[in-house]
């Protein structure tokens, strides 16, 4: 009889135990299985990062990162002084004045070949000092006047001769320094310099191209300094943006000497390159 009984308890844990060992291995096909549902969201600015990421329980948690974290790249730099070529491609004109003819922007071109040295001083601070030569070309909306010198100063009379007047111009070249205090982010993405330049003229002419009555182009030259003068001074401010650099110079002097051509002064903006070791 206790045989019996051992048996029929035996039976009964063996055959309990098999059904509970089935009830874990078989899933009800009614209740799905849980899953957590993440919302990412990342914005990237000129090299820094926020994530945003909102977590099963509804809240958002913000991640910050750099892309310069982390890494010894401006302790490299600090204190370090860099030196290459930077050049100016833009245009120039002058505020319109009742003695003076007006400028046509395009065609006025200012371009400028600078060896450039820059002193960081910080991961947020550098100066630039550059050295160079400039042209300004000033090319007037009115094709058909003569830039032309005369002891009483410079006139713009109009072309009498056989044909029609196609260009009319004048220029001159100068020798720069420019000194550029410079702020920037820490990633450099975002630049912004104010300083002051002077230059030497080392050059200038007015030129008059026109159509002669067969047809033919005929150029006019007035090899001189156009009454320029011969110093000139001004601001010059620089913003960066990435990898893109505008300029604009304001030059605080008046192009034409005293009393010997129109009351004007020159500003030039566009773009500047860098190649900077």
């Amino acid at each position: 009889m206790k045989k019996l009984v051992y048996l029929f308890l035996a039976g009964f844990c063996l055959s309990s135990g098999m059904a509970q060992a089935q009830s874990k291995t078989t899933k009800n096909p009614t209740e799905p299985d849980t899953i957590i549902y993440t919302k990412d969201k990342t914005i990237k600015v000129f090299g820094s990062s926020w994530a945003y990421t909102k977590t099963d329980d509804g809240k958002w948690v913000l991640d910050f990162e750099d892309e310069h974290e982390g890494k010894d790249h401006y302790k490299q730099k600090k204190n370090r002084f860099r030196t290459g070529m930077s050049n100016d491609i833009g245009i120039n004109i002058w505020p319109q004045d009742s003695d003076a003819p007006q400028v046509k922007p395009w065609g006025s071109w200012n371009v400028a070949l600078n060896l450039s040295g820059i002193q960081e001083l910080g991961k947020n601070f550098e100066i630039k000092t550059t050295a160079g030569v400039s042209w300004y070309n000033f090319k007037f909306e009115d094709t058909n006047i003569v830039p032309t010198k005369t002891p009483d100063g410079l006139e713009f009379p109009e072309f009498t001769g056989d044909g029609v007047g196609t260009k009319s111009k004048i220029s001159a070249s100068y020798a720069n320094l420019t000194i550029l205090p410079t702020i920037k982010t820490t990633n450099q993405k975002l630049r912004l310099g104010v300083g002051a330049y002077a230059g030497y003229r080392i050059g200038g002419r007015g030129k008059f191209v026109y159509d002669d009555a067969d047809g033919d182009k005929q150029k006019l030259y007035e090899k001189s300094n156009m009454y320029v003068q011969d110093f000139r001074y001004g601001l010059r401010a620089e913003i960066g943006v990435g990898d893109i650099n505008f300029y604009i110079n304001y030059d605080l002097n008046e192009l034409f000497q005293e009393n010997l051509g129109p009351q004007v002064q020159a500003i030039s903006f566009g773009i500047t390159t860098f190649d900077i070791n």
